[in-house]
């Protein structure tokens, strides 16, 4: 019995700190089961520990079982890079050349449009994230309709090495507790009060494990899918004829427009003031005649 108590006071005492609750994520619209293909297995319960008279053996206080996974923690440098994909490019009516490259993001399995912005018919902006064998597909598209065939082409490439490693221990600590925890409620001749405190760490052990996961499984979309921007850009017309006397025009347009709108400014006063002038003129006029009468008196 002394035993029995013991183990489960060492095992709830388990360090984890390396299991932090950081819910920071790398992607915006990816679900956390995407990565859950690639992700190393959670370990199964020993049936040896699952048994009800076999107790597991207690670790020494400060002591930490290696994780199941240590060999799958090794980064792996090419493998844990994500990619971004930045073009731009002249073309005709990129309004409707946007349009084009959003219809093929949508008929491409794994491709989601992030952003679509279009002014006019002078500029147009496309973003999305999309498998890397699309990456190929779109800058066939874009060099099929640039100007002279010309693309600026700028890829830049980030580092997720040390995130999917932080990631991956965690997973591993917190199944390994996860499954002593099991091993230990399962057991027989646990007691009513110990059966509590055991399924309250189970749970909440278990609540960081699938945040974990699914952290993981972001990690692993954004790496297998880039982020592919394209910037399309209006050709610049050549000046005309009448260029040099352009801005001139314009200038004498405005003034022209400027002075309209000073000269109705007047006449608004001064229909505005009719009803005070009146009988200000009237006043006027009968004292203007009252001084003639009397010179002529």
């Amino acid at each position: 019995m002394m035993l029995r108590a013991l183990a489960v006071a060492l095992l709830l005492a388990l360090p984890l700190a390396a299991c932090n609750e950081d819910g920071s994520s790398t992607g915006s619209d990816d679900s956390a089961q995407t990565g859950m293909g690639r992700m190393v297995a959670t370990a199964p319960m020993s049936t040896e520990i699952q048994s009800a008279g076999a107790a597991p053996e207690p670790m020494a206080v400060g002591q930490m079982a290696a994780p199941p996974m240590a060999e799958a923690l090794q980064p792996d440098a090419a493998g844990f890079l994500a990619y971004t994909h930045d073009r731009n490019l002249i073309t005709e009516a990129p309004d409707s050349r946007v349009a084009a490259l959003e219809k093929l993001c949508r008929e491409m399995a794994g491709c989601s449009v992030l952003t679509v912005r279009v002014d006019g018919s002078r500029s147009g902006y496309f973003e999305a994230r999309l498998p890397k064998p699309g990456v190929a597909r779109l800058d066939d598209y874009l060099s099929s309709i640039a100007e002279n065939g010309e693309i600026d082409r700028q890829t830049s490439a980030e580092d997720l090495s040390d995130q999917m490693v932080d990631v991956k221990q965690r997973i591993a600590l917190l199944t390994t507790h996860r499954d002593r925890l099991q091993a230990l409620y399962q057991r027989s001749d646990a007691r009513l009060e110990d059966l509590i405190t055991i399924s309250r760490e189970l749970a909440d052990t278990q609540t960081r494990l699938e945040r974990a996961q699914g952290e993981f499984g972001r990690l692993e979309s954004r790496i297998d899918r880039d982020i592919y921007r394209a910037q399309l850009r209006a050709p610049v017309t050549e000046p005309g004829l009448l260029a040099p006397f352009g801005n001139l025009g314009e200038e004498l347009l405005y003034s022209l427009l400027y002075t309209l709108r000073d000269a109705l400014d007047v006449l608004v006063w001064i229909i505005g003031m009719l009803p005070a002038l009146i009988p200000l003129v009237l006043l006027l006029t009968l004292a203007v005649r009252a001084i003639r009468r009397r010179r002529k008196g």
